[in-house]
C-alpha cells in the first residue's frame, strides 16, 4: 500500500482521503463500485471516478493549536477489489490556525488508497501520506503518517446519506520543518462522497 487518501486533514497524512474513500460505503466482498444497490452491477452503473468532501472541517490537532480546512478529493478506481484500489489527489482550502491563514498541500501525489470490508456496512482504509503545512511566516512543516487507519461506514450505519470515512486522532510525525513545527500531530475528521456508491460484482 503506497499512500492513503482520506478526506480530512484526516489527511495530514492520509487524508484524504484520504477523501474519495468515502464512496466505498457499503463495501462488500464484491469487486466494483456501483451507483445502484444491485448485484451484479449493470455496466452503465459501474463507477470509475469518485468525488469526496470533508464533513464540516478536517482538523489537524497540534500542540500549537488546531488547524482546520475544507477538504476535497478526486479519484479513479484503478483496480477492482478486494481490496478496492483508487488513485487520486486532494485539495485543501479555507485553512486556518486560529486567526492565521494557512496553506496545506499534499506532496508526492497522486496517492493510492486501498479499502477493505470488515463486516456489514463496515470497512477500513490504512496507509500513509505526506502533507505540507505553511501558516503565516512562522510555520513551514511537512508531516508523514504511516500505519494510519480510517473507519468506513456504509449508508445504513453512517450519519451521512452516502456513507462516510472517519479518522480519529491518528498520529503522524514531522518530516521537515523548524523548531516551531510540533514533532507530532493528530488527524481528525470525517469525509463523505457526493454520490452513493455500493460494492457489487
Amino acid at each position: 500500500m503506497k499512500a492513503i487518501k482520506m478526506i480530512g486533514l484526516a489527511a495530514l497524512a492520509v487524508l484524504t482521503a484520504t477523501a474519495f474513500v468515502g464512496v466505498t460505503s457499503a463495501m462488500a466482498e464484491s469487486t466494483v463500485l456501483c451507483s445502484a444497490d444491485e448485484s451484479p452491477c449493470a455496466e452503465g452503473n459501474v463507477i470509475t471516478h469518485l468525488h469526496g468532501i470533508s464533513v464540516g472541517k478536517a482538523r489537524l490537532l497540534t500542540s500549537v493549536g488546531t488547524l482546520e480546512c475544507d477538504a476535497l478529493a478526486l479519484g479513479d478506481v484503478i483496480e477492482e477489489g478486494p481490496p478496492l484500489v483508487l488513485s487520486g489527489t486532494g485539495t485543501f482550502t479555507n485553512c486556518m490556525l486560529g486567526d492565521t491563514n494557512c496553506t496545506v498541500a499534499e506532496e508526492n501525489g497522486p496517492v493510492e488508497t486501498k479499502a477493505l470490508k470488515e463486516g456489514h456496512e463496515i470497512g477500513s482504509v490504512v496507509g500513509e501520506g505526506l502533507i505540507h503545512v505553511v501558516c503565516g511566516g512562522f510555520i513551514d512543516c511537512s508531516y508523514n503518517g504511516t500505519g494510519l487507519k480510517g473507519l468506513i461506514k456504509g449508508p445504513l450505519l453512517s450519519t451521512q446519506p452516502n456513507g462516510e470515512v472517519m479518522v480519529s486522532e491518528q498520529t503522524s510525525n514531522k518530516e521537515t520543518g523548524g523548531f516551531l513545527c510540533p514533532k507530532t500531530q493528530k488527524e481528525d475528521g470525517t469525509a463523505t462522497s457526493l454520490v452513493a456508491a455500493y460494492a457489487s460484482t
